[in-house]
């Protein structure tokens, strides 16, 4: 009887301990839902032939624990010193959360082009790098660069690429479901 009785309790205390352990393990799939307000600050020669611009970004992400994947979109508007640039991104990244709301990303996806009086447009390789921090549970703050490949018309030999790079300020809302 006395080895029954240690052989059970050394059951439960195992089974107890390693569903303990599962439970900590195990992390529960997260969504998240956003929407951002950009604001563009221009970078090298970028800056000499657009000024600062504004929009917006929508997305959302799937994940496990403090790592997510994400997908978004939206809608930048540069002025020009001629005309103005319209960037429509189109990204697919990673979000990690590290600590207090502190969280790091980075994207990679098209960037579509065009101007209000020409005929130009172009879509190009993206990326993103940045950080930001989530506040209060719903806020979110950010700040990334990122960088693609624009196209410029040059009369009368056509068109020419050029590096596109800015510094994004971000703040909007951020819901995890």
């Amino acid at each position: 009887m006395y080895k029954v009785t240690n052989f059970l309790m050394f059951t439960i205390v195992t089974l107890f301990f390693s569903v303990s352990a599962k439970a900590q393990i195990v992390k529960l799939p997260k969504a998240l839902l956003f929407g951002n307000f950009t604001y563009t600050n221009p970078q090298g020669d970028f800056a000499n032939s657009v000024n600062n611009g504004t929009g917006f970004e929508v997305g959302g992400g799937l994940g496990l624990g403090k790592t997510l994947l994400y997908a978004s979109t939206g809608y930048i508007k540069y002025s020009g010193n001629s005309d103005n640039l319209k960037v429509v991104p189109l990204k697919v990244g990673i979000r990690r959360y590290l600590l207090m709301g502190l969280f790091l990303n980075g994207a990679i996806g098209v960037a579509t082009q065009s101007y209000d009086n020409r005929s130009v447009t172009n879509s190009s390789f993206l990326y993103e790098v940045g950080a930001g921090i989530k506040l209060l549970g719903i806020i979110e703050l950010g700040a990334a660069y990122t960088g693609w490949q624009t196209q410029t018309l040059l009369i009368p030999s056509g068109t020419q690429s050029k590096p596109a790079n800015a510094l994004l300020l971000k703040a909007g809302v951020a819901i995890k479901l």
